[in-house]
């Protein structure tokens, strides 16, 4: 065992702890096996992507209540007279419901505290809309997306919850005063959907999206530490005042490019700036160095 410090067992990462600066809210009319639920909320360069037909977004969500998540598990205890503790947990029920405030007057939000289908409400010019409440046992059911944004632009952190099967449950007060939103608190609870994940069934996805977290893989425990780097391109030629961006992609598929430190072998020929930029400067040859910790991998510039 090698001599280490407190501090770098302890591996204090400040980044990995995300926030929800914002909230975005997708429903959709539930359907066994939801088959609208996307696998990645995301493309590669980790761009959010349009979702299938049927989505809707609940819109704004009143800051003070935000979006609460809360996971119950019930639990019995299996006791010897023999034993003061309990000698075995059983997990008896497992529960998870959101608690969330739309602000908005949206038609998914209306039916949803209001518990009543308004497929067929329409507005009229001048006349709006109307819709009636009867009395109903029946459960409906939706999916539901949630994505909270952390981060900055083109470097977001997008943690998300996707559900494929949940039904409000409970409808808190419209608060009816001066100084307040006519809004729709409520909450729902999510149930197993048995035909989710191809007939294996699930309660809910969960995890994190968005080009910001490429840089946290390694430290949050979801990526293995880099065994190499790539340089890209590895050649290149160039003419004089020549500019190339080179960019650096690790074992992991990463790209590690904004944290690699960069050096010319022959800068009076080719320079390179902090973010990989290359400039040809004077005829001749020069290799550019990449290093990101113990790794390194080289382009080599040719100035013509």
């Amino acid at each position: 065992m090698a001599p280490t410090t407190f501090l770098e067992l302890k591996q204090k990462n400040d980044p990995l702890v995300v926030s929800a600066l914002d909230w975005l809210v997708l429903l959709h009319k539930w359907e066994p096996g939801a088959p609208y639920m996307p696998e990645f909320l995301t493309d590669a360069s980790g761009v959010l992507q349009t979702l299938p037909a049927g989505w809707v977004s609940a819109g704004e969500i009143q800051k003070a209540a935000g979006v609460n998540l809360t996971p119950e598990t019930q639990t019995s205890n299996i006791e010897g007279y023999g034993s003061p503790g309990p000698r075995r947990t059983l997990v008896t029920g497992e529960n998870f419901t959101i608690d969330w405030f739309a602000q908005e007057w949206k038609k998914i939000n209306l039916e949803m505290w209001h518990n009543t289908d308004m497929s067929t409400v329409a507005a009229a010019p001048g006349q709006g809309f109307k819709a009636r409440k009867k009395s109903q046992l029946q459960v409906t059911y939706y999916s539901v997306i949630l994505i909270a944004y952390d981060g900055m632009p083109t470097a977001e952190v997008l943690p998300f919850f996707m559900y494929p099967k949940a039904s409000v449950t409970q409808r808190a007060a419209m608060a009816g005063q001066q100084g307040a939103e006519l809004g729709l608190p409520m909450t729902l609870t999510i149930f197993d959907d048995a035909a989710y994940d191809s007939g294996d069934g699930a309660m809910y996805d969960f995890g994190v999206c968005g080009a910001g977290f490429d840089d946290l893989a390694v430290a949050s425990g979801f990526a293995a530490a880099a065994s190499s780097i790539t340089v890209h391109p590895s050649t290149a030629d160039l003419a004089d005042g020549e500019l190339l961006q080179l960019t650096v992609i690790d074992s992991n598929g990463y790209d590690r490019t904004g944290e690699c430190t960069w050096s010319s072998s022959a800068p009076l020929d080719a320079t390179v700036s902090t973010s990989g930029l290359v400039t040809a400067v004077d005829p001749g040859t020069a290799t550019i160095t990449a290093t990101l910790g113990a790794l390194t991998d080289t382009c080599a510039v040719t100035v013509a």
